[in-house]
């Protein structure tokens, strides 16, 4: 094979894969590198920034640590603090004539300036003001990308920046504006930063062209949307954008067909902002991300399962709903119809390969559980057909008799490695098991 055949075998898989749904792996691979999620130890934090087989043949001691100490702190008499500077009359005239220029609109001159005094007055309250009115500027002349970058410098080099709540509030419109060049569906930016504008109307046109202005990504606009949405949540974790970016996702993610990393999301909503408003959808979303992530009888039914789960939690978070109730109880009709179904086709294999006390066991817990189900008459008759056939005493394998052994078959319905082990059921299909 040539490696032109090979890399045109690549694309194609890639292709597949994008159209049955499946999650981008470009996507996940800029989520898994993201800098500012996940930053890598630095020399100064290991000690000995040496090979292993230097640090292994001349060991040394290594340096005290300071991983206790909070990065752009100093250590004064009521704990850590932000370090006081002296009055820098010459900094204070060179942010003052670049301030001018931005509330003059002239963000073209303001942003050079901005730029080159973030630079040179790094780590001082001087340096801070210009690296958030560098990104300001930017966003301000709709170069998105660049601003995007600009706050998340901020963010990493002034941990707790008093200008926090400003870089949250625009990484997500910026996320919202590439949202919406690739979703025109989405909602539009609702903002709940006080001191902003509410929406932004800007942002919602977007054309081709804008690919090599800044206002989007160069390439991959979908992971640069989820991109900048994980960092509102990873910049301000309690305020009051983050459950708007993970319902951003998780929408994001189900529009895309990828129903597994959706429901992950909505997950997510429901355990790290249980008063948020969106919990009450973000629980029915998340079953109904389970029920059509289920790929049919012959695949894994774990996601049935956790939907069930997920009914019973749901019925239990808003029991003063009854109009609630009744969708949920319907959504888990629909799951114990697909666990009867999926229990028929296990009973179907035993009875081909004439397994017929195991047979017998699964078209039986289709009876019992779920007797109105359509498969619990085919079940019957199956049963009474099971009645006449020959049973052949089954002897356990050499390798299921060594000591320490788990006979997946022992105990019919109990072993862990039966699928279907833990299926229960309620609602108009037949009740509790």
């Amino acid at each position: 094979m040539t490696i032109k055949n090979a890399r045109t075998i690549a694309l194609i898989g890639l292709a597949s894969l994008a159209l049955h749904g499946c999650a981008n792996p470009v996507e996940r691979w800029r989520m898994a590198k993201d800098s500012g999620m996940a930053k890598t130890v630095t020399p100064k934090e290991m000690g000995d920034d040496r090979s292993l087989m230097a640090r292994w043949l001349t060991p040394k001691a290594s340096a005290p640590s300071t991983a206790d100490k909070p990065v752009g702190l100093v250590l004064g008499r009521d704990g850590w603090e932000a370090p006081k500077f002296k009055a820098d009359p010459v900094a204070e005239a060179e942010f003052a004539s670049a301030e001018k220029l931005f509330q003059q609109g002239d963000f073209v001159k303001a942003e050079p300036l901005f730029k080159a005094m973030a630079k040179k007055r790094k780590d001082t309250p001087w340096g801070e003001k210009a690296q958030y009115y560098l990104a300001e500027s930017r966003y301000q002349r709709g170069n998105f990308v660049g601003a995007h970058d600009a706050f998340e410098r901020l963010v990493t080099d002034y941990p707790g920046t008093l200008f926090l709540e400003k870089v949250v509030g625009r990484e997500y419109d910026i996320a919202q504006a590439w949202l919406v060049a690739i979703e025109p569906a989405q909602l539009k930016s609702r903002t709940k930063v006080e001191g902003q504008e509410k929406t932004d109307d800007k942002i919602q046109k977007t054309s081709w062209t804008d690919h090599f202005t800044g206002k989007l990504p160069l390439v991959d606009t979908s992971s640069s949307a989820v991109q900048a949405l994980e960092h509102v949540r990873k910049n301000d974790p309690l305020g009051p954008l983050s459950d708007d970016a993970v319902m951003k996702i998780a929408r994001h993610f189900e529009a895309k067909a990828d129903y597994e990393t959706a429901a992950i999301y909505y997950d997510q909503v429901t355990v790290d902002h249980p008063k948020s408003e969106y919990l009450q959808e973000a629980q029915h979303a998340a079953i109904e991300m389970r029920m059509k992530g289920y790929l049919g009888p012959q695949y894994d039914g774990g996601g049935l399962e956790q939907a069930r789960e997920l009914v019973t939690q749901t019925m239990s978070t808003f029991p003063d709903k009854p109009e609630a109730d009744e969708e949920l109880l319907h959504k888990l009709d629909l799951v114990n119809a697909q666990d009867a179904e999926r229990t028929f086709t296990i009973a179907e294999y035993y009875r081909s390969i004439r397994k017929v006390p195991s047979a017998e066991f699964y078209y039986g817990k289709i009876v019992r559980r779920w007797p109105k189900s359509p498969f619990a008459a085919k079940a019957k008759v199956e049963l009474a057909a099971l009645a006449k056939m020959p049973r052949s005493k089954s002897l356990p394998s050499k390798i299921m008799t060594q000591p320490g052994a788990n006979d997946p078959y022992s105990a019919a319905g109990g072993g862990a490695a039966n699928p279907m082990s833990n299926l229960g059921g309620m609602g108009g299909m037949g009740g509790m098991g």
